[in-house]
């Protein structure tokens, strides 16, 4: 491997690695040619969208921390990420796990682990997904269709519930 290709792959490791799980990455990297990022495609996928209580800002970071931590277990891909937000995906990139049922059961370790201090709304779509916003950002992401009224629904909702949406 020459050093150009290894500063491509650092520079491509580097956004990813902050909101990707590793694993996730390192077949990425494995799968992808240097220098060729594929278009975003239509997929069947699994989705949660977490909101972290966030009334005490000190506890916020190290509440994210655990509740990335669970998705990470449970093989789920985090497509968004913004103070008190996360967005997940199962089975994106690649299948692996992408099941209501395990979709469910991620829904109820989170339930179970985090109590009164998230809300969730999760659900299942087809939706296009890959890279966005230019080849020099590389964000991976997920179009959730309808996603201002998950939001709503998911403000709607209480503190350590959970509501599914189509």
């Amino acid at each position: 491997m020459g050093i150009l290709e290894m500063l491509h792959l650092r520079r491509r490791r580097t956004p990813f690695g902050e909101y990707v799980s590793p694993k996730v990455i390192r077949k990425l990297l494995r799968e992808t040619k240097p220098g060729v990022i594929p278009p975003p495609q239509v997929k069947h996928f699994q989705f949660v969208v977490i909101l972290v209580d966030d009334t005490n800002p000190q506890q916020v970071s190290a509440m994210l921390d655990t509740v990335i931590d669970t998705l990470f277990q449970h093989h789920v891909s985090v497509t968004n990420m913004m103070p008190s937000l996360l967005v997940g995906v199962l089975g994106v990139p690649f299948r692996e796990g992408n099941s209501a049922e395990a979709r469910q059961e991620l829904v109820g370790a989170l339930l179970r682990e985090h109590g009164e201090r998230i809300r969730i709304a999760h659900g299942e779509c087809d939706a296009l997904v890959g890279a966005f916003g230019g080849h020099a950002r590389h964000a991976y992401g997920a179009l959730i269709p309808g996603f201002s009224g998950i939001l709503k629904k998911l403000l709607e909702t209480k503190f350590g519930t959970a509501v599914e949406v189509s």
